[in-house]
């Protein structure tokens, strides 16, 4: 982690660069002054687990890093910011993906303390709203040319935001801890240190599942019924079963006929395997019904 340390002089302006702060406000010459160091060490290892657990959601084969940006004395105050790395950048929208991607961990970051803040279980939104609230927050990046927007593992989320909880336990009563981003500043409850992990039953599931509506233009079909079809969608090559047997059955027998350039606008099963490591490995689509066909304007691939 490179780092820049300025104790002396005038106040520094933050970092162009620096995506968020973290500022640890605390009274001198009181209590063990380790905890404000050891906080401060808590919680950049928590947002790099939880960046690292939220970036699937997005693309897996992005890997981000975070680095430290400066340090501000006085109150402790720290400047982070995302580096996003990944090999095949045509692979994704045109565009400053990166932009988008590192608002995305940003606003998550405050929305998972926001929630963790809620000591109210009752009052509080549920772990499935959470996990839609961040696979919401990764649609609006709209940078993967596959439609769908896998959820964040249940396991790896609550394993981070377990270690935010235990950051926050680091700091004594009268300390506090304010978050800024984008403009906005927000000060953490660090009465709130209840541990998701002893609220919820984390699933130890190796895949899961979305549905969902989309278009694929036919590129091949399958006229022996026991192979798969290919279709296209955007640059990419999509290969997928249909699920469909009524509907199977009438192209079969001719009574769906397909041209050239026409689409199938379809029902589909999102699947998504993880490794051990609860990293996304695989994902893949399958057609659950064909709901219409839309016909092509001109012969973009051939069938055949």
């Amino acid at each position: 982690m490179n780092y820049h340390l300025r104790l002396s002089g005038e106040p520094p302006m933050p970092p162009r660069d620096a995506d968020f702060a973290f500022k640890i406000d605390f009274k001198k010459g009181l209590g063990n002054p380790r905890r404000v160091f050891d906080a401060a060490s808590a919680l950049i290892d928590a947002f790099e687990f939880l960046d690292d657990a939220l970036i699937d959601s997005v693309d897996s084969k992005i890997e981000p890093l975070m680095v430290l940006e400066d340090v501000e004395s006085g109150s402790l105050k720290v400047y982070l910011r995302n580096i996003l790395i990944r090999i095949d950048d045509e692979a994704l929208k045109p565009g400053d993906w990166k932009l988008l991607v590192g608002h995305y961990l940003v606003q998550a970051k405050y929305i998972a303390l926001d929630w963790l803040d809620n000591e109210n279980a009752e009052l509080r939104p549920k772990l499935a709203d959470l996990k839609r609230a961040f696979q919401k927050l990764a649609q609006e990046t709209d940078i993967r040319q596959f439609p769908d927007y896998p959820p964040i593992h249940e396991g790896r989320l609550i394993t981070a935001l377990d270690k935010l909880q235990s950051a926050k336990c680091e700091l004594a009563e009268d300390d506090r801890l304010t978050i800024e981003y984008e403009g906005h500043e927000y000060e953490v409850n660090l009465s709130s240190k209840w541990k998701p992990s002893a609220t919820v039953t984390v699933s130890d599931a190796t895949d899961s599942t979305s549905h969902g509506e989309m278009i694929l233009t036919v590129r091949k079909p399958d006229f022996l019924r026991n192979t798969m079809w290919q279709f296209s969608l955007r640059k990419d090559t999509i290969t997928a079963p249909i699920k469909d047997d009524g509907w199977l059955d009438r192209f079969h027998k001719r009574q769906e006929p397909l041209s050239p350039g026409d689409a199938l606008k379809c029902a589909v099963t999102f699947a998504y395997v993880y490794d051990n490591n609860r990293r996304i490995i695989e994902s893949r689509i399958e057609i659950d019904k064909v709901l219409e066909v839309i016909k092509g304007t001109g012969p973009q691939s051939s069938l055949l």
